[in-house]
């Protein structure tokens, strides 16, 4: 999609008021002058000027078009359906990991990717293998998230 900076300006504007609006009732347990609602107010502050900016700046474009409009990729079906693999790819494992483990998902996962993406069958099949081995390993040993085995409980390391 394409947005009219003058429209994008004024939804940035107003997820600013909202950042502020939260962060400014922020309680400040140790009553230090710089609370924890100061970081938030200073971005809002920063996110709303320039948002402002982009609005003026949109406002006074001539050739602005209309204020959201489909940009020339979303009439190819193609690219559209590789789009939505990804969010497809997150309900699935969503859904899944429990039951299949982390390791089966996200290999799954990357394969159905890699191969939507055009890489070879045996080559996408090893990427996506050794990709959730290391993701996996950074995670599980080197960070200590514990994640999701499923049938490969037996083989936890």
């Amino acid at each position: 999609m394409k947005f009219n900076d003058l429209f994008a300006g004024l939804v940035v504007l107003a997820l600013s008021g909202l950042v502020a609006s939260a962060s400014w009732n922020l309680p400040n347990p140790s009553e230090q002058p710089l609370g924890p609602s100061a970081f938030p107010l200073i971005l809002a502050g920063l996110l709303g000027f320039c948002a402002l900016i982009l609005a003026v700046n949109g406002a006074r474009a001539t050739d602005a078009g209309p204020l959201v409009g489909l940009a020339d990729w979303t009439r190819n079906r193609g690219a559209v359906l590789r789009l939505l693999l990804v969010p497809a790819a997150v309900i699935f494992y969503m859904l899944f990991a429990e039951t299949l483990g982390f390791l089966i998902c996200a290999t799954a996962i990357l394969v159905v990717l890699f191969l939507v993406g055009g890489t070879r069958s045996l080559h996408a099949v090893a990427m996506a293998l050794a990709a959730a081995l290391v993701i996996h390993s950074i995670f599980y040993l080197g960070l200590g998230v514990q994640l999701p085995w499923g049938p490969l409980e037996p083989l936890r390391w």
